[in-house]
């Protein structure tokens, strides 16, 4: 055969039809434009049949003159190519066929099935997924529902129910929105469902709402001792509603309307006391007096009050809730304690000031703590000594 330079001097003429991304139609194209003029008005398509023609006859010529130069090259080659393909056919083929066997039958009978098996397990995952999504979004739908029929009005007889409607369905919230664990794809899905994920804004404000009302409801309904009896089931289902939806909160709004509120009045009326000792011991009598009704009031009711049956201690009453709150035995006890330490502290500052007031104490003080400790029993009496102490501290 010729040398690659005459091969290449043979085949110089037809480099566009050699390149790797020869195209026919964009030649033709190319073609047409090269013979077609901008001035001409009928398009020439005889000019570039006639170059393409040319090329097929002049590539045809040179095609015989190198198989006639080259003859005994190529056919040599031929035999060649055609003594390699008997033996792949005769020898190699055989062989192959041998080992491809085994391969077919792991192919047919482990690898389709294990394929199979993997499209079925994807597609179960799929409907496992639907399901569960199906299943979340159920259960926002009924517990929206309901929310939705109790909106029109919620009595005192709803709110319990609609408070742990609202504790359940803020649960179910933070359940497919928590960052604290990794989370299915269903859950993740829930909130791109609209209803469900436009509603949670108005389940939040509502159920702050919600928690202000009962805050309220508890801070006027203790305000008075005579609202403290087993009728008001106005105040226990508050009580139990708060405690649903807040538990924090309701220990804050309990301590703000009951204990705060008895001691900051008692302690009012103590300072004034103090102006005027002659007064001290009646208006302390009357202290003694009005709380003891009202925290036995209090403890009668949270006695019998039980804590939600939902809740996690369902046998206790709220009176055990708050005694474990505040680490105390008793209410009044605590009661005591609170007033005892704030009557010190405005007798300090009386007689830091000085004056009048002061030495009125000072003359008064002995006959003070005769009194307390012949009037009253020992819970008040250890407290409030050790306040009236202060007037003859040096």
């Amino acid at each position: 055969m010729s040398s690659n330079g005459s091969q290449r001097n043979e085949l110089e003429d037809f480099e566009a039809y050699l390149e790797p991304d020869f195209d026919a139609g964009n030649f033709a194209n190319s073609l047409l434009i090269s013979t077609n003029g901008h001035d001409n008005t009928i398009l020439d398509l005889q000019t570039p049949l006639k170059k393409l023609k040319y090329d097929l006859v002049e590539l045809d010529k040179r095609m015989k003159l190198i198989s006639s130069t080259n003859y005994e090259s190529l056919t040599s080659n031929f035999t060649q190519i055609e003594q390699y393909r008997t033996i792949l056919q005769d020898r190699i083929n055989p062989h192959l066929d041998t080992i491809n066997k085994p391969f077919e039958r792991i192919r047919k009978e482990v690898i389709e099935p294990y394929d199979d098996a993997v499209r079925l397990n994807n597609a179960l995952k799929n409907i496992h997924q639907t399901l569960e999504l199906l299943r979340t979004t159920s259960f926002f739908i009924f517990i929206i529902q309901q929310l939705e029929e109790l909106q029109g009005g919620v009595t005192s007889g709803d709110v319990v129910k609609t408070s742990r409607l609202y504790s359940q369905l803020m649960n179910l919230y933070d359940s497919v929105t928590s960052n604290g664990g990794v989370k299915s794809d269903h859950n993740n899905n829930v909130m791109s469902i609209k209803l469900i994920r436009d509603y949670r804004a108005t389940a939040i404000t509502r159920r702050q709402s919600l928690i202000h009302e009962c805050s309220m409801t508890i801070n006027s309904e203790t305000s008075r001792s005579s609202s403290l009896n087993l009728k008001n089931i106005k105040l226990y289902n508050h009580l139990q509603a708060l405690y649903i939806l807040d538990v924090k909160e309701f220990y804050q709004i309990f301590d703000k309307s009951t204990m705060q509120r008895q001691v900051s009045t008692s302690g009012n009326q103590l300072s004034k006391a103090l102006q005027s000792p002659r007064n001290f011991m009646a208006i302390l009598s009357e202290v003694q007096e009005s709380n003891a009704a009202y925290f036995d009031k209090l403890d009668e009711v949270l006695t019998k009050w039980n804590l939600p049956h939902d809740s996690n201690k369902p046998d206790e009453n709220f009176l055990m809730l708050v005694l474990s709150y505040y680490k105390t035995e008793s209410l009044s006890l605590l009661f005591w304690q609170k007033l005892a330490q704030q009557l010190k502290r405005n007798i300090v500052a009386t007689m830091a000031r000085g004056g009048p007031i002061a030495k009125n104490l000072k003359v008064y003080s002995q006959g003070l703590k005769t009194s307390v400790e012949e009037k009253f029993g020992e819970q008040i009496k250890s407290n409030i000594l050790d306040a009236l102490s202060m007037i003859d501290y040096k």
